[in-house]
């Protein structure tokens, strides 16, 4: 069995399913798990974190005028 397998058979459940989810997830429930992180993280990791899902997300469209 592969080193990844029993780590991740050996993990509780939340953390198994969190990086089950993030793995084969779509990259909408990426984000929102990435989301959520960022909001709950206290002080410097959140703003970086929110800093980093700006960076990663979708181009902003500009309107022409």
């Amino acid at each position: 069995m592969s080193t990844s397998v029993h780590v991740l058979l050996s993990a509780p459940v939340s953390i198994a399913l969190m990086a089950l989810s993030l793995r084969y997830g779509p990259s909408a429930l990426v984000f929102l798990i990435a989301g959520i992180v960022a909001v709950l993280a206290p002080g410097k990791r959140g703003e970086r974190a929110l800093a980093v899902l700006r960076l990663l997300g979708p181009p902003q469209r500009r309107k022409r005028t």
